[in-house]
């Protein structure tokens, strides 16, 4: 039961950021056909600029940044994101739909999340970053972890598991009973009538781009002081996060989020079950998953996935 539990909260905690992740490639790909290549790396550089604003690329611990200011570079990481999201869009998606190129896009994203992986890699060198805690959830319970029907969890999980949670409702309001957010679902079911009748598709869908990369990358904020951080880690959680929309087939946005939390109870649980005297390990618990994904996508049959759900 203990380790259940401890599975249950640990992978709905890393699930909770694939799920809105998979709710950005999702919305994207409602939106224009497309796969947002980059979006792993897009979020990587919404919270490495947060850091950079909180404490500079030197050591840093976990109390060593203020509320304040790391309300700031909270702010200043998701405006960045946000607007390389933007621009992203304008110069390495549009023009090549515009064109009909599906190799454009493609190469265009893949090139955009290079550029992003290369600068970052350039300003922060070190192996790993810790990530400032302006929450001291280490005075909580024992050391931060509490005990639960024998199971040690952390409570910064259920945190996270709140704030992906909360984001996801933000999401679904937005989408459901704001002007921009009914003009995105009219144009995911249908771009030229949404045109037609005055919606303005040419500034909505790069308002998109750059916002479903913020929602993620909060979210990744939340859950970095989680643990050592390096410029690898959120180019992996773009992969989690798209092998969840594919399985949930891009639907927005509950099967999408559900697809990610799954996800990450399964990474938990490849992390933490023994079955007799097999024990896969941590080595194994991104792998196996993305396997069971594919797996699924393979057995699946064929149809369109813009139409599917509806």
């Amino acid at each position: 039961m203990s380790v259940a539990l401890q599975v249950a909260i640990t992978g709905l905690a890393a699930g909770g950021v694939y799920g809105l992740v998979a709710v950005g490639y999702s919305l994207v790909f409602r939106l224009t056909g497309t796969i947002a290549f980059a979006f792993g790396d897009l979020i990587g550089l919404g919270v490495f600029a947060t850091l950079l604003v909180a404490v500079g690329t030197g050591p840093v611990s976990q109390t060593s940044v203020g509320g304040a200011r790391y309300a700031l570079a909270v702010l200043c990481g998701l405006l960045i994101c946000v607007a390389v999201g933007v621009a992203g869009y304008l110069l390495v998606v549009e023009p090549f739909l515009l064109r009909g190129s599906t190799v454009g896009w493609i190469a265009g994203t893949l090139a955009l999340a290079f550029a992003i992986r290369a600068v970052l890699q350039s300003v922060f060198p070190r192996e790993a970053y810790v990530f400032p805690d302006p929450i001291p959830f280490e005075r909580i319970g024992t050391d931060g972890f509490v005990e639960i029907g024998g199971a040690s969890i952390q409570i910064r999980a259920f945190y996270v598991i709140a704030v992906a949670i909360g984001l996801a409702l933000g999401a679904v309001w937005l989408l459901e009973r704001t002007r921009i957010g009914r003009g995105l679902r009219a144009i995911a079911e249908d771009a030229d009538g949404a045109r037609l009748v005055g919606v303005p598709v040419d500034l909505f869908v790069p308002i998109a781009f750059g916002l479903v990369g913020a929602i993620a990358a909060l979210a990744a904020i939340v859950a970095s002081p989680s643990a050592p951080v390096t410029v690898e880690t959120w180019p992996l959680v773009g992969v989690k996060g798209l092998a969840a929309a594919a399985v949930a087939r891009f639907v927005l946005p509950w099967p999408a989020l559900v697809a990610g939390l799954g996800l990450g109870v399964a990474e938990a649980a490849v992390a933490e079950v023994h079955v007799g005297s097999l024990q896969p390990g941590a080595g194994w618990s991104a792998l196996l998953p993305l396997g069971l994904a594919l797996a699924v996508l393979a057995a699946r049959p064929p149809d369109d996935a813009r139409d599917d759900g509806e």
